[in-house]
């Protein structure tokens, strides 16, 4: 199956997402990161994608410190090289956010205050994939 960059999940995918069998349980959202080279803001800003992805990521961390929410930033940097494997610039940089479980991050990311900062998102990135993980201990 190809990889398929996305800026929004599916119905489908937000179904499977809150009815996993451990979605009760701490998550922790694997965030692979395509920015677009210049931002695409509605009134013609011209900034780099990377740019209004940082405005999106720091009024995204400021909502989930007032929230309350347990959590937050785990890890984030840029892609700098294959070690194993190869890609063709699917992602420029990975994230690692945790939250207590699904539902908290989806009523997050449903939020009106998570609404007034979603624009930064849209205009920076070209696509990401977002992928939920649970604390399994592999290692």
């Amino acid at each position: 199956m190809p990889t398929l960059n996305a800026l929004d999940p599916t119905p489908q995918q937000v179904k499977d997402f809150l009815a996993h069998k451990q979605a009760n349980e701490p998550v922790f959202m694997l965030n692979l990161l395509k920015f677009k080279t210049r931002a695409t803001y509605k009134d013609g800003e011209d900034i780099s994608g990377r740019e209004a992805y940082g405005r999106y990521a720091e009024g995204f961390s400021k909502l989930v410190k007032e929230s309350g929410i347990e959590g937050g930033a785990i890890f984030g940097g840029n892609l700098n090289a294959w070690m194993i494997g190869q890609g063709d610039g699917e992602w420029d940089a990975v994230a690692i956010f945790k939250y207590p479980n699904a539902a908290v991050m989806l009523e997050t990311v449903s939020s009106e205050a998570y609404r007034k900062i979603h624009k930064h998102r849209r205009a920076g990135l070209e696509g990401q994939l977002l992928i939920s993980c649970d604390n399994g201990g592999v290692f």
